[in-house]
């Protein structure tokens, strides 16, 4: 397996995954504006609309979208912290004296160490039991890792370690700060579907 040939082909498939996310939006704007003409026709009777509706039409959402992208990236302005408050994560402790979480803060110091980037806080989430986590933030000085709670009591160190070191490649790489972005167009669009 060539590494730099599987990185070359996930950066395409990012590539790719952000048009296709402004694809979305561009789609969620035509099909508003065909929703409301053919609710203008069946409800008013009115065929005729005039040009100057849909740019309206289509200019008010595309700003609506773009204040709701803007009122989330404010939010998560804060880092990884903020975003680690949102899933209701908390916050492990360097002195705490659970096993487990004095365990992850290891693999933490270990991994930030061998990898030269700035330590992140660890943070976890008591009621989740699935294995998950994820790195968060807008830097690499801001960041943090979140895990499951089922991540600290299922697995054994090595996985622990696998898992950790590739939520310290999302920070390496900063594949954060287009998560942030990405997170912040959902938002966006998630506000015509509200609206709706």
């Amino acid at each position: 397996m060539d590494f730099f040939a599987q990185q070359q082909s996930a950066r395409q498939d990012t590539y790719r995954l952000v048009l296709l996310l402004l694809a979305a939006v561009i789609a969620v704007t035509a099909v508003t504006d065909l929703l409301v003409t053919l609710g203008a026709a069946l409800i008013f009777d009115r065929h005729d609309l005039p040009w100057l509706f849909h740019q309206l039409l289509v200019g008010t959402m595309l700003i609506a979208i773009l204040i709701a992208a803007r009122w989330r990236q404010h939010q998560l302005r804060g880092g990884g912290d903020s975003i680690a408050k949102m899933v209701n994560a908390r916050q492990i402790m360097p002195d705490t004296a659970h096993m487990d979480e004095r365990r992850l803060l290891n693999v933490v110091d270990e991994t930030t160490i061998a990898s030269g980037v700035t330590a992140p806080t660890a943070w976890v989430m008591d009621k989740e039991p699935g294995i998950n986590a994820f790195a968060a933030g807008v830097s690499a000085n801001q960041a943090v890792i979140v895990v499951t709670q089922g991540m600290l009591t299922q697995l054994n160190r090595d996985e622990l370690q696998g898992i950790i070191g590739h939520e310290f490649s999302h920070i390496l790489n900063g594949d954060m700060l287009l998560n942030v972005r990405l997170i912040s167009v959902l938002a966006g669009i998630g506000v015509i579907g509200r609206a709706g």
